[in-house]
C-alpha cells in the first residue's frame, strides 16, 4: 500500500512539472513570435520598460564611477628599491629631466627606447642624499625627444632597474595645452589620513592624463606635501603611474621647505628636501634665502616663457624683480609670458601669509609684459581683474565667466584650488577678485594657448564640470 501511495505522489509531481514546462514553453514561443513580428515591421525589440534614469544622471554616475585610483597599474610602481622617480620639464620641449633615489652609490642612468626600437642612454649625476639616509639622488637630463613619438624608459644601473614606463610626446599643433594643479599637500592631518588624500590625488592625476592627453606638462603650484621632511608624504605624492607619463612643473610651497616653525613642529632638521626630490631646469643660484628655500627657475616651451618664482623665503622682492627682468631680456621675442609662484598676493581666503610685500609681482608683471600669474596656497579658486602696476583694478573689461578680453592692459592673477581635496578654506571677498568660489571638490585648470589667444578653463575634476573660463586675445 505504501509503495502505491509513493507512486501516486510521484505521478502527481510529474504532471505538475510537465504543466509548468508547457506554460514556460508557450510564453517563450509567444515572445519569439512577437520579436519576429517586430523585426519584420522594422521595429527594435523592447529591451526594458522606460524606467531608466535620465541621460544627465547616467552621465554623472559614469563620471563618478570613472573617478578612481589606478589600482590596476599600481604594481609597476614599487617592484624595485628605486624610490620617488619624478619626471620634470626640461629647458625646452625636446627635453625632460628625471630625478630618483637609489640605494646604489654607483652613478645611475636612464635608457629610452623609441617606437622603432632604438635605445639611447643618458647618465645621471649622483650624490648622497641628505633627506633619505642610505640612498643616493640621481638627476639626468633626457634630450632629443621628438614630437608625436612614444618612448619606453627606465632608470637605474647594474645594481637594479626600475620597471619600464611609457611617455608619449604630444604632437606639435597650433594649440599649446598644459594643466595646472595645486596644494595636493599629502599628509594634511586635519581632515584625513595621508593614504586617503593620496588615493584621491591618484584619481585626479588619472583623470587629467586620460581626459587631456594633449597636455604638454602638469604644473603643481606648491605644497606638494604637508611636512617638508616626511619621506612617506613625498612617496605618496610622487608614486603614481600618471606622473610617469607627463612632465611635472613643481613649485616651492610653504609646506615644502624648512623654516623655524616647521622644523620645531615636525622635528626634522634643515635639508634640501624639495630639490632632492625634484630636478628643475635653469635653477638660479640665489644665496640670500635660508635653509632649502633658494632658487627660481624658468623654461621656454613652444613660444611661451614660464618664470617660476620661489616666493617662500623672506629676502626682498627686488631680487625677484631683477631675476624676471634678466630672463625676459634673454628671450625678448616670445609671444606669451606666464609667472608662477605659490602665494597669491590677492587672497580669496584672506591668508596670503607670506609676510612679503606683493609689490614685486605687480612690478614684474607690468614691467615685463606678463600676461598671466598662476598661484596656489588658498585651497579655494579665484580669478582677479586685470591689475596695473599700482595694483588697481582696470574696469573696462568683461570679467564674467566666459568673458573675452582683447589686448588687455595689466595682468590677471588666477589661484588654483586644492587638487586633492585635502582641506578647503572658506572664501573672503577681495576687491581685486572678480570670480571666486569654494566648490569643496578637487579642481584643476586647463590652459590652451595659440598665437593669438590664451583660453583658461577650470574644472571640478570628479565630475569634469566646467567651473570657470576666461579668454585673453591678442589682435
Amino acid at each position: 500500500m505504501r509503495k502505491r501511495q509513493i507512486k501516486v505522489v510521484i505521478g502527481f509531481l510529474a504532471l505538475v512539472l510537465l504543466a509548468a514546462f508547457l506554460t514556460v514553453y508557450k510564453a517563450n514561443a509567444d515572445k519569439k513570435e512577437l520579436l519576429v513580428e517586430e523585426e519584420q515591421q522594422g521595429m527594435q525589440p523592447e529591451e526594458k520598460p522606460v524606467e531608466s534614469q535620465p541621460d544627465e544622471i547616467r552621465d554623472e554616475e559614469a563620471q563618478l564611477a570613472s573617478f578612481l585610483p589606478d589600482y590596476t597599474s599600481a604594481p609597476l610602481l614599487n617592484t624595485t628599491e628605486i624610490k620617488c622617480l619624478s619626471m620634470e620639464v626640461g629647458a625646452s620641449e625636446e627635453q625632460v629631466q628625471l630625478n630618483w633615489f637609489s640605494p646604489s652609490e654607483i652613478r645611475g642612468k636612464t635608457e629610452w627606447k623609441n617606437s622603432s626600437g632604438k635605445v639611447q642612454s643618458f647618465e645621471a649625476e649622483c650624490t648622497a642624499s641628505v633627506a633619505m639616509a642610505g640612498y643616493y639622488v640621481n638627476k639626468a637630463v633626457v634630450s632629443g625627444l621628438r614630437s608625436g613619438e612614444t618612448y619606453t624608459y627606465r632608470v637605474g644601473n647594474e645594481d637594479g632597474w626600475s620597471p619600464e614606463y611609457t611617455y608619449h610626446v604630444p604632437e606639435d599643433t597650433e594649440t599649446f595645452t598644459f594643466l595646472v594643479t595645486s596644494d595636493a599637500q599629502i599628509g594634511q592631518s586635519e581632515v584625513e589620513l595621508p593614504e586617503e588624500t593620496a588615493e584621491r590625488w591618484d584619481s585626479v592625476l588619472t583623470r587629467l592624463t586620460d581626459y587631456v592627453p594633449e597636455a604638454k606638462f602638469l604644473l603643481h603650484a606648491g605644497d606638494q606635501v604637508a611636512d617638508f621632511g616626511n619621506q612617506e608624504h613625498y612617496e605618496l605624492f610622487l608614486e603614481h603611474l600618471a606622473l610617469y607619463s607627463i612632465p611635472l612643473v613643481p613649485v616651492v610651497g610653504n609646506h615644502d621647505v624648512a623654516n623655524e616653525w616647521s622644523m620645531e613642529a615636525n622635528g626634522h632638521p634643515d635639508g634640501p628636501y624639495f630639490y632632492e626630490h625634484f630636478f628643475v631646469p635653469n635653477r638660479s643660484n640665489m644665496a640670500e634665502g635660508q635653509y632649502d628655500q633658494n632658487g627660481n627657475y624658468s623654461f621656454i616651451w613652444g613660444d611661451i616663457l614660464f618664470i617660476v618664482l620661489n616666493g617662500c623665503y623672506g629676502h626682498p622682492g627686488e631680487s625677484h624683480e631683477a631675476y624676471a627682468a634678466q630672463i625676459v631680456s634673454e628671450f625678448p621675442k616670445v609671444k606669451w609670458r606666464i609667472v608662477i609662484q605659490h602665494y597669491s598676493p590677492y587672497s580669496g581666503v584672506g591668508s596670503s601669509g607670506n609676510g612679503i610685500s606683493d609689490d614685486y609681482l605687480a612690478h614684474i608683471t607690468i614691467d615685463n609684459d606678463v600676461d598671466l600669474v598662476l598661484t596656489g596656497h588658498d585651497h579655494a579658486y579665484s580669478r582677479s581683474a586685470f591689475l596695473n602696476r599700482e595694483k588697481q583694478v582696470l574696469p573696462d573689461y568683461d570679467y564674467k565667466s566666459g568673458g573675452v578680453a582683447v589686448n588687455p592692459e595689466g595682468a590677471m592673477y588666477v589661484t588654483c584650488g586644492t587638487s586633492s581635496g585635502c582641506l578647503y578654506h572658506s572664501i573672503e571677498e577681495d576687491e581685486h577678485l572678480v570670480f571666486q568660489g569654494q566648490p569643496e571638490t578637487p579642481s584643476a585648470i586647463r590652459i590652451d594657448i595659440t598665437d593669438k589667444e590664451l583660453r583658461l578653463r577650470t574644472y571640478l575634476v570628479d565630475s569634469w564640470t566646467l567651473y570657470d573660463e576666461y579668454t585673453i586675445r591678442k589682435e
